[in-house]
This record gives C-alpha cells, structure tokens and sequence, in this order.
C-alpha cells in the first residue's frame, strides 16, 4: 500500500477539525460550571423564600401599625370628647353691677351673690305720738340663686335688720321645664299687688304707701306663674309665714292668693299697665287678724292706725286693683284695695285703702318694666353725674267699721331720688301725716323728714 504524504494544505483541513472536535466534545470545565450554575440556582431559592419571609413579616407590621393608628384615632376622639365636654362644662365668673354670678358655659348650672343694704335715718315733728327720731338700718341682706340643672332654679336670701334679727327672707325651690309655665316651692312673696311685689330696690318712695298694709307679702306655699310678651299671670297656695309657722292642733289658716297683670300698651318708654288682685285666707286655729300701718316711716315703731286685734274671724277676702302709666320720663300709678273680714260672731267688716302717684325723671330716663312679671325694675342712669326723680304721692287708709275703730290716716309723700349708678341711690322724703282719727279716735297731724341711703350688690 502506498502511503501518499501530507501537503499542507490537508494537514491545516485536518487540524480544523480536531479542534472543532474538541470544544464540541463534554470536557471537565463544562462539568464545573454547571455545578456552579446548580449552587446559584439554589441561592436563588433561598433569596426568594427568605423575601417572601420578609414580605409575610411586613404585611404582619402593617396590620399592627394599622391597629395602632386604629387605636390613637379612638384615644384622640376620646380625647376631644372629653375637650369638649370640659369646655361646655366650664365655669365662667363674672362680677358686674348685679353681683357675683358663676355659671358653666352651657348655662344649666349657676350660682349668684348679692344683697342689699338700705340705712334710714328720720326726724319726726311730733304731734301728739311719740315717734322718737334716730337712724335705723332699715334692710340688710344678702342672698344666693342659680341653677342646679337646665330646668331648676333656687333662693335662699337671709335678713339682718327688717324683723329685727337675723333670720329666711326668700328661700325657694322652682323649676322652670314647662314653659311658659314656672312652679316655685317655699317662702316667696304672694302673688298681690303692683305695689308689694316691685323690689324694695326699685320702689319710688322709701317705703310704701298705706295700702300696702293689707299686701300679705312672704308666705310659705307653692305656687305657680305664666307668662307672654305683654301679660302674666301667678297663683298659689299658702300657709303662714315662717314666723308663725308652728303649726297647732288644729292647724294654721291658709290662702290662695292670684294676680294677673295686662301690658294693652308697651313701647320703648311708652307704657298702660292694668292689673287685679285676690287673696281669699282662712284664719285657722287663731280665728283673729289685726290689721296697722306706720306712718309710711320704717325708722319709728309706732302706729297711729291699728285695730288691735279682731277676734271670731272665719275668712277674709283681699281685693286689689292696679293702674299704671308711663310717658317718656313720667309715670304714673296707682292701686285700690278693699279687705272685707268675715266673722263667725258679730257683723262682717269692711276696711280699703288706695293710693295714687306720680314721678318725674328730670335728667330724661324712662322707668324700666318687666311685662312678664307685671312690675316695675331697678332704673340705670344714662348719665354720668346719675339720674334725678321728683315724686308726689297721696295715700288712704280706713280701718274704722262698725264696732272695730282703727282709725284714718291720709299721707301726701314729697320725694327726691338721685340714682348715682345702678347700685347707689340716695332717697329724700317729705311726708305729711293726717290721722282723723288715729287708733284713739285722737286727730294728729305730724310731719316726717327721712332720708336713705340704699347699696344694692
């Protein structure tokens, strides 16, 4: 066989295709690294598993950040609750020209102080009575009201001078949940008279007129009032007052007492007041009442009209009626009340008084008028130097009927009012008193000059 030699040409075709022969072929290397490549692909496992780990414990973390979140809302709505539930409930202190006053600031809870001071002093140019001149503290009070709730309201007022010792003046319990409509429970002022139940605070004279003796003024009773824009109307049922309040075997007398009062007419200054009166009382165990005036003068204890007292009494029946009047800075007022006194021995009787007056305000002011309540209130200045009033009044009482010879007295009242502010007035009064007789059928004419000095606070 003939071997033929290689050119070079087949030898470089040859080697070609060793080579491409060898890397086509597995080999060592090859083995290796897909050995790698089954490392990575395991890591990548785990990386994966160790992500979804990680994700699990965040969406756990976002479930508790949530409920935290949850929770601090709820704590900070409990919070402005509470916020706002104190500042409803806060307290506001005021004090002004009508006291102390605290109230919360939605207004259902309330406390207020004040009081009133009222120091007299009288000269008396004797007729035939001994009155004795001097000064006397005529009224020192104070008292305390408000609100316990939305709806019930209270008093309790204590006096240092009027009966001559320290003692309740008005003290009452009400509630007001039925308006129009107030109930009130206590020791309070019975429903009679324009005259009685305007605040010795805002009356014209420093004491009332003559008539007023027969206004059965504080009371323990109950009673209930209403009211609108230009009317009003209270009623009530009562017992004795807390002087005689001891109650018998027998038991003490009672009343039931009612005003009504109409405002026809009510613009700002302009006035017509129309109002009525009734008090029908049973005298009780005592079966006796004795009826006496002063001499419109609080500072003498003496009386020039007096019936002492009238025994066999069954009842009496307390009639008033009320007229008043205002234009610009004039009013005018009056009332007319008729007694009549039923005996179980003997003949009925028959007693009346009245009085009418009159005031000019010089420096312009109107005096102010509550329609609901039918009475007149506390004048405020309008100027600086205070207000000025010029007053004249006539007044009548008759306590002479049948065998009962109590007397006559007709008063005619000069008086000059300077309101210095809201709080202070000073009062001047000139009275000349007529008795024809007095209560020992005697005729007496003194003369009183008085004058006072009133604080309200």
């Amino acid at each position: 066989m003939k071997l033929s030699v290689l050119n070079f040409s087949q030898y470089k075709k040859i080697k070609g295709f060793i080579l491409f022969m060898a890397f086509s072929l597995p080999t060592t290397g090859y083995c290796e690294e897909s050995l790698d490549m089954q490392i990575v692909y395991k890591l990548v496992k785990q990386q994966q598993k160790t992500l979804q780990q990680q994700q699990k414990q965040i969406e756990e973390l976002r479930k508790l950040l949530f409920e935290q979140q949850k929770t601090v809302s709820q704590r900070l709505d409990k919070a402005e609750h509470k916020v706002k539930k104190i500042a409803r409930t806060s307290t506001q202190v005021r004090i002004s020209k009508k006291g102390l006053k605290i109230k919360s600031k939605d207004g259902n809870f309330s406390f207020q102080a004040g009081g009133r001071i009222h120091a007299d002093y009288a000269h008396y140019n004797n007729d035939i009575s001994k009155m004795g001149n001097g000064a006397a503290l005529r009224r020192a009070r104070v008292y305390f009201k408000g609100k316990v709730s939305k709806n019930w309201r209270y008093k309790a007022e204590i006096d240092f001078a009027e009966s001559g010792k320290v003692g309740p003046r008005g003290v009452w319990l009400g509630y007001n949940g039925w308006k129009p409509i107030s109930l009130k429970l206590g020791n309070f002022q019975e429903s009679f008279s324009l005259e009685e139940m305007n605040s010795s605070n805002a009356i014209t004279f420093m004491e009332r007129s003559l008539a007023n003796t027969f206004s059965p003024s504080y009371r323990l009773g109950f009673g209930a009032s209403g009211h609108g824009d230009f009317w009003g109307v209270s009623t009530g049922i009562f017992a004795d007052t807390l002087s005689t309040s001891k109650v018998s075997d027998n038991g003490n007398g009672w009343a039931v007492a009612s005003r009504a009062s109409l405002a026809p007419l009510l613009f700002e200054n302009k006035l017509l007041h129309l109002g009525v009166s009734s008090e029908y009382r049973q005298t009780g165990t005592r079966n006796r009442i004795r009826l006496r005036a002063r001499p419109e003068s609080g500072v003498t204890k003496s009386y020039l009209v007096n019936t002492n007292y009238i025994n066999n009494v069954d009842h009496t029946w307390l009639i008033g009626t009320e007229l008043a009047a205002v234009y610009g800075p004039l009013s005018l007022q009056g009332e007319y009340i008729h007694n009549k006194v039923f005996r179980t021995v003997g003949t009925n009787l028959d007693f009346y008084g009245a009085y009418v007056q009159g005031s000019w305000i010089l420096t312009g002011e109107s005096r102010p008028y509550n329609a609901k309540q039918g009475v007149f209130t506390k004048l405020t200045p309008l100027h600086n130097y205070g207000a000025w009033e010029f007053a004249l009044r006539y007044s009548t009482l008759n306590l002479d009927n049948n065998d009962i010879t109590g007397g006559k007295e007709d008063n005619f009242t000069l008086g000059l009012n300077w309101y210095a502010n809201y709080n202070v007035r000073f009062m001047l009064n000139y009275v000349f008193v007529n008795a024809h007789p007095n209560l020992n059928g005697i005729e007496e004419n003194p003369n009183i000059f008085q004058m006072r000095g009133q604080l309200v606070f």
